[in-house]
């Protein structure tokens, strides 16, 4: 079963609508021909250095795939005899502030959804950039991503204020996910108590990236711990929510909401229960959850990061 993209206009459609832009803005830009390998588009000003840009119609979302991206686009500047060469990933979803720092650390610009509703409104292609990227969120949108994202901040890591991450992660899961996930049910326990989770959330969507969940992964009810731990969270964590999980309990699939990003041997644990039992945990950190926050503020799906990271983890199998 193929899952729902995100994309509405094909790769050659935005590449196209990138190049106009441009040009709109005074800007040189050669177009590679179809095929060819390396950058997109070559961009170059009076004066200035030439910019190798790279387009990008599925915005990656993980830290894993914006890594490839930027390895990849930096690549680009050592074919070049001009060091003063720059770069650029174009993409029509939003992309968080801390990806755009993590952009910087590679000498790579950034042109997203905001960058490219910015430059479209001063060159007069406003409406075609809204077929691209879609319009422009509210600021109600806006105040409530901000006000998540500083909220999830402000909260210290570690046990003592496990409770106020826990709530936390309660809102941030109800405002990313319902609908079309139905509301969380609160610290659910089975029937003799052995396991108990912070949130599940029945998931009846009717078609979606959640509905491929449900038929694909068993996602009949999407579990949900929340570890405000400083570290990585440990094997320990991994196996108590895999006993939550049976076929005909709350499904097979979790996601754990942590603070940093796991330990890489802790990856093993989750392949064992995923090849062995079918369970797909998948655990998704501070800057995961501010992606989605922000993709879900410009109106994208934000079970997209979700999407993303399950790929990253089965074709590193």
């Amino acid at each position: 079963m193929q899952p729902p993209g995100e994309a509405s206009v094909s790769h050659a459609d935005f590449e196209r609508f990138i190049a106009k832009l441009l040009r709109a803005t005074g800007a040189t830009v050669k177009e590679q021909p179809h095929g060819d390998r390396g950058w997109d588009l070559e961009v170059t000003r009076m004066g200035a250095a030439p910019i190798f840009v790279e387009c990008k119609l599925i915005t990656p979302q993980t830290t894993h795939r914006l890594t490839s991206a930027f390895d990849q686009i930096s690549s680009y500047a050592h074919t070049s005899d001009n060091p003063r060469v720059g770069m650029a990933l174009a993409t029509p979803g939003a992309l968080s502030g801390s990806a755009k720092e993590f952009a910087n650390r590679f000498g790579i610009s950034i042109w997203d959804a905001d960058w490219i509703r910015e430059t479209a409104d001063r060159v007069g292609l406003a409406e075609e950039a809204a077929c691209i990227v879609g319009d422009e969120p509210s600021e109600q949108e806006q105040q409530t991503t901000n006000i998540l994202i500083e909220r999830l901040r402000a909260v210290e890591p570690g046990r003592r204020h496990w409770s106020q991450y826990q709530k936390l992660c309660r809102e941030i899961t109800h405002e990313l996910f319902c609908p079309p996930l139905s509301a969380p049910i609160w610290e659910r326990a089975n029937l003799d108590a052995t396991n108990k989770r912070d949130l599940i959330l029945p998931n009846y969507a009717p078609d979606g990236l959640w509905a491929f969940f449900r038929s694909e992964y068993r996602a009949d009810f999407v579990v949900i711990d929340a570890k405000n731990y400083r570290e990585s969270i440990k094997k320990e964590e991994v196996l108590q929510i895999a006993n939550y999980l049976q076929r005909h309990g709350a499904g097979l699939f979790a996601l754990i909401f942590c603070r940093t990003p796991i330990d890489a041997k802790l990856v093993y644990i989750l392949r064992e229960q995923w090849v062995l039992y079918d369970k797909l945990i998948t655990p998704l950190h501070d800057e995961d959850v501010v992606q989605m926050l922000t993709a879900k503020e410009h109106g994208r799906d934000p079970a997209e990061v979700i999407r993303q990271k399950i790929e990253d983890f089965r074709l590193q199998i």
